[in-house]
């Protein structure tokens, strides 16, 4: 039989194994990088829930000299995501779910590819989606000019939500003078909705 004057010292004994159990249970952080990254800057990104893991690998094709895999850690699988020649910022979806990847190809030109099923590999070029959608004429013209606008550049700034990114297409031209910024939000699915409007 336990004398009264134990227990307050088995109690303790017994909260400081529960709290040992619960720091043990804990999750670990992933290794590297968290959430929106720039490869090549960075090795690595982990997605918000940590089921995803992007890494960024060089290779010897001189056009794309690297790569991004993604690998599922839940299930093991591991695929070659994306390619790119020069820079590339990735962003994370709240969700995880989704990726948005702004690849700067050249210093005079950016495009977006938006993967909105993760770990389905299928993906969107958003100029192009723009280009085919029912915005005016006159905004769908900008975003093609490549002579006017020399330096053209079509890319997310960031998501709104967990399928909603807010998509800017901007250009100029060599000088400075000419300048147009088009801002949208845009819901995977859905349409782009203007936001603001700036011809210069």
């Amino acid at each position: 039989m336990m004398s009264i004057g134990n227990r307050p010292r088995r109690l303790a004994f017994a909260i400081v194994l529960l709290s040992v159990g619960f720091a043990y249970e804990a999750p670990a952080s992933p290794p590297g990088a968290e959430g929106n990254a720039s490869f090549p800057q960075v090795d690595d990104s982990w997605s918000p829930d940590a089921r995803y893991v992007l890494k960024n690998v060089n290779t010897e094709n001189p056009r794309a000299p690297h790569a991004i895999f993604l690998t599922d850690m839940k299930s093991g699988v591991r695929a070659r995501l994306y390619a790119y020649a020069r820079r590339a910022d990735v962003l994370w979806s709240p969700s995880s779910d989704a990726l948005a990847i702004n690849d700067w190809d050249a210093n005079n030109e950016s495009e977006c590819e938006l993967f909105p099923m993760l770990p389905d590999l299928r993906h969107l070029d958003l100029r192009e989606e723009f280009l085919k959608s029912h915005r005016p004429d006159r905004e769908k013209k900008l975003a093609a000019d490549h002579t006017d606008y020399d330096h053209n550049y079509a890319h997310v700034v960031r998501w709104l939500d967990a399928k909603t990114v807010l998509f800017v297409v901007q250009g100029h031209n060599s000088d400075g003078r000419r300048k147009f910024l088009l801002e949208y939000t845009y819901r995977i699915g859905d349409s782009f909705r203007l936001i603001r409007r700036v011809i210069q």
